[in-house]
């Protein structure tokens, strides 16, 4: 993995900021993973695609996560605290391989989604018709008493166990965490968004940063290169002198 300097980090939210998820999710890989082709982290499954977010989050920001949540019930809002291995979940086979499904006399080929594959749904009108164009792009094949068959004709049951069956396939793909509102004791799962945990992490560094620089350029008459390349402590410490 390439060690992100803060200049590049800078440069990465700044022509990130404006862009849709998954071009930013290929734009942080492909900065810190500049060795794999972009073509290549396209084709990655969304779980593996996580893995690899997980990985530079680590690096980033640390494995501790921490975050808010409110109770669907009585409306509580409690703390939420959890460590990167605790969502880091092994990958059966090759996610890269084609798979197959035999459910209610239907068998269906697949594969599993890809970035490429949620930037064909970013402007899909509504979930149903996200959900058919993606369905169309990741079936490789559905056979039904001899016949061939396309993806508008499965019944919602195969669908159902197709879904299913794509998850298990690629659990870091749909990262659920199980709460426990303390207050009322109800039991929920909410889906951890990695990708926009990320960005709002680096956003809010960016902002701190160009802080930092805005005062010390202005107090001191330094560049930003110069700021830049100041260990975090002595920026701080140069922070905290301003004003004395």
């Amino acid at each position: 993995m390439e060690h992100l300097s803060p200049h590049m980090l800078l440069d990465l939210w700044e022509r990130g900021a404006t862009w849709p998820a998954t071009q930013r999710a290929l734009l942080l890989l492909s900065t810190a993973f500049p060795e794999e082709p972009p073509d290549a982290l396209a084709r990655c499954t969304i779980g593996q695609r996580n893995r690899l977010l997980l990985a530079l989050r680590e690096k980033l920001f640390g494995p501790h996560f921490a975050g808010v949540a409110t109770c669907p019930q009585c409306g509580e809002r409690l703390e939420v605290n959890f460590e990167a291995s605790d969502i880091r979940a092994p990958t059966p086979g090759d996610p890269a391989e084609p798979r197959a499904l035999e459910v209610a006399g239907y068998t269906v080929q697949f594969r599993l989604p890809n970035s490429t594959d949620l930037a064909a749904i970013q402007g899909c009108s509504d979930v149903a018709t996200a959900q058919q164009v993606l369905l169309e792009r990741c079936l490789l094949s559905v056979q039904h008493e001899g016949h061939t068959l396309s993806a508008t004709a499965l019944p919602a049951e195969v669908v159902s166990a197709l879904a299913t069956a794509m998850e298990e396939a690629d659990p870091l793909a749909n990262i659920q965490l199980a709460l426990n509102c303390p207050a009322c004791g109800h039991q929920w799962s909410a889906v951890l968004d990695l990708l926009a945990y990320i960005w709002s992490e680096l956003d809010a560094w960016a902002r701190r940063v160009l802080r930092e620089v805005h005062c010390l350029a202005t107090a001191y008459g330094w560049s930003e290169h110069d700021i830049l390349n100041m260990r975090p402590w002595r920026r701080q410490l140069y922070m905290g002198m301003i004003g004395q």
